[in-house]
C-alpha cells in the first residue's frame, strides 16, 4: 500500500489517522474491510484483523503523473483547512440532505445550480455517490477525499473509479477504517 496522509483525530488527544491505499488497482480496493486500504489511528490505536502488517519503515507514497502518463512523480502536500464559501455550503448540504432522503426511501429534486460543491472536505457529513453506508452507525465521519487522475494540474493521483474516498471512526475514536465509491 502507498502512504497517502495523515489527518488530526478530533479530541483532547493528540492523535492522528494515517491512510493507505492499495496502488494496485486490485478489485477489493474500494471495501472498508477488504484489507487493500487502511486507516491507522496512533498512538493507543487498534490494528484491524483484516489488515497484514508488515516491519517495513518504507515504501511508495503519494505521487502525480509527470511529463508521460506513466511517469510518477511523488507529491508531498500540506492542506490547509478554511471555512467553506457559504454558497457552496448551502449546495453541499442540498446534496446530502438528498441522499439521507434517498436512503430513507424518499426521491428528491436537487435544486439547479452552476456552484459544484467539494469533494474533499474534513468533518461534517459525507457527501455519498450512492444512497449505501459502507460504514454503518456508531461510526463516526472523519472526511473525504476525491479521487484524481494526477494530470493536467491534478495535485495528485488516487484511483477511486472516478469517485470518493470516505474516512471513518470507531465509537471510541482507536479504530478507523476507509473506502471509496463510485457512480
Amino acid at each position: 500500500m502507498k502512504f497517502v496522509g495523515q489527518f488530526p483525530v478530533p479530541g483532547e488527544e493528540n492523535r492522528m489517522a494515517y491512510l493507505f491505499i492499495t496502488d494496485d488497482g486490485t478489485a477489493s480496493s474500494f471495501a472498508p474491510e477488504g484489507g487493500d486500504n487502511a486507516l491507522l489511528v496512533q498512538p493507543a490505536g487498534r490494528i484491524p484483523d483484516f489488515l497484514t502488517i508488515t516491519d517495513a519503515q518504507t515504501g511508495p507514497s503519494l505521487w502525480r503523473r509527470g511529463e508521460s502518463w506513466d511517469e510518477h512523480v511523488p507529491v508531498e502536500l500540506h492542506i490547509e483547512t478554511s471555512p467553506l464559501d457559504p454558497v457552496e455550503e448551502r449546495v453541499l448540504e442540498e446534496e446530502i440532505a438528498c441522499w439521507e432522503a434517498e436512503l430513507a426511501g424518499e426521491y428528491l429534486d436537487l435544486p439547479e445550480t452552476e456552484v459544484f460543491p467539494p469533494r474533499s472536505y474534513f468533518g461534517g457529513k459525507p457527501n455519498f455517490w450512492q444512497p449505501r453506508i459502507e460504514v454503518p452507525p456508531p461510526w463516526r465521519f472523519l472526511f473525504q477525499l476525491d479521487g484524481q487522475e494526477g494530470w493536467d494540474g491534478e495535485p495528485y493521483a488516487l484511483n477511486f473509479g472516478g469517485g470518493t474516498g470516505y474516512a471513518f471512526l470507531s465509537p471510541d475514536g482507536h479504530e478507523g477504517r476507509f473506502y471509496w465509491d463510485c457512480a
